[in-house]
C-alpha cells in the first residue's frame, strides 16, 4: 500500500528504524519465499536502507536472501519507479543525482530517503499488539506465534498454524512440543491427527497482570492472506490499467487473478460468494470481477 503514498511508506520506516527489533527476520524470510521475487526488490531495497543506518546484525542474513532472489530475475527494469499514482502510473523518476542508493542497489527508482518525523516506538501492552508482548515475552519465534494462534482459536495443528502464520512448519510443530511439556499448552486427538490448544481464561489472566490494555480477546486476522491478496488484485489492475487488452484477454487475466485473491480472501474469512466464475462472456465477466475486486478493496470502483 505504501507505494501508492510515498509519506506513508517513509513513516513505514521511521517506524522500522525505531522498533526493527520486535520483527521476526526468519519469518519474514519464509513469508518471502512465497511471493513473487518482485517483492524481494521492495523488502530488499528497504533492508539496505536499515542496514545503512546501522542495524547490521539482524536484517545483513535477510538482505543478502532478498539479493539472492533479484539476481533471478534478469529481465529486472533497471528504472522501476518505486512510487505509483492510485491510477497506476508511475510517480515520476528521480535524476540520477538524487537517487536513492539503498533502493538503486535493487534497481528501484526513487528519491533520497529525507525522514521529516521520528517513528514512535510500540506500546507491547496494546491491545492490537498482542504479537509484540508475545514476544517481548518468549522471543520473537515459532512459540510467540504458535501462544498468538492458540489465544485467538479453539486449537489447531501444527501446519495449519505455521500456514497461517507464515512459518515453516517443522519449527511450529517443535515449538508446540516444546510448550507441551510445560502443561500449559495441551494436546487431545481429533480423528487420527494431534491438535494443541490452551486454558485461555488462564493464560488470558496471566497476560492481564502484564497489564495487557485489554477487556476480551482482539479477534485473529489473517493479515498475510489479506496482503498477499491485495497485492495480486493490485497488480493485476494496474497491468490492465497501463496495457489495454481485448475484453477476452482482460476476462483471461482477472479470472486468473481472482482465483488467487479467492483462495487468499477465503482463508481470511471473507465471503467470496459474489466472484464472478469462468464462462460468463467477457464483457459481463469483466465488469463483475471489477466490481467485486473493489469491493474487496475497499473503493467504489477500479
Amino acid at each position: 500500500m505504501g507505494r501508492y503514498e510515498p509519506r506513508l511508506f517513509d513513516e513505514i520506516l521511521a517506524w522500522l528504524e525505531v522498533n526493527g527489533h520486535w520483527l521476526d527476520a526468519p519469518r519474514l524470510r519464509t513469508i518471502l519465499r512465497k511471493q513473487d521475487d518482485s517483492s524481494a526488490r521492495v523488502v530488499g531495497g528497504t533492508l539496505q536502507y536499515i542496514l545503512s543506518r546501522g542495524d547490521k546484525r539482524k536484517w545483513q542474513n535477510l538482505a543478502r536472501f532478498c539479493g539472492s532472489l533479484f539476481k533471478r530475475q534478469p529481465d529486472a527494469d533497471p528504472l522501476e519507479p518505486l512510487f505509483k499514482e492510485k491510477s497506476g502510473d508511475s510517480h515520476p523518476l528521480a535524476l540520477p543525482a538524487n537517487l536513492d542508493p539503498s533502493f538503486a542497489a535493487f534497481y528501484i527508482n526513487r528519491p533520497k530517503i529525507r525522514i521529516q518525523k521520528e517513528g514512535k516506538a510500540v506500546s507491547v501492552n496494546a491491545r492490537a499488539n498482542l504479537r509484540f508482548l508475545l514476544r517481548s515475552l518468549f522471543g520473537a519465534g515459532a512459540k510467540s506465534e504458535a501462544i498468538l494462534y492458540l489465544l485467538t482459536h479453539e486449537g489447531g495443528r501444527p501446519r495449519e498454524i505455521a500456514d497461517d502464520v507464515g512459518m515453516f512448519w517443522l519449527s511450529v510443530h517443535q515449538a508446540l512440543l516444546d510448550l507441551s511439556r510445560s502443561g500449559l499448552v495441551l494436546t487431545r486427538s481429533k480423528g487420527k491427527k494431534v491438535e494443541y490448544w490452551l486454558s485461555q481464561p488462564k493464560w488470558w489472566d496471566f497476560l492481564a497482570s502484564a497489564n495487557y490494555e485489554s477487556s476480551k480477546p482482539p479477534k485473529w486476522i489473517n493479515w498475510l492472506a489479506i496482503y498477499s491478496a491485495l497485492s495480486t488484485a493490485w497488480k493485476t489492475v494496474d497491468e490492465l490499467a497501463l496495457r489495454p487488452h481485448s475484453d477476452y484477454m482482460t476476462s483471461s487475466k482477472l479470472q486468473d487473478s481472482l482465483e488467487i485473491v479467492g483462495h487468499e480472501f477465503a482463508r481470511a474469512g471473507y465471503d467470496t460468494s459474489r466472484m464472478p466464475r469462468p464462462g460468463l462472456p467477457p464483457d459481463v465477466h469483466q465488469k463483475m470481477a471489477l466490481r467485486f475486486l473493489g469491493e474487496i478493496i475497499g473503493v467504489e470502483s477500479v
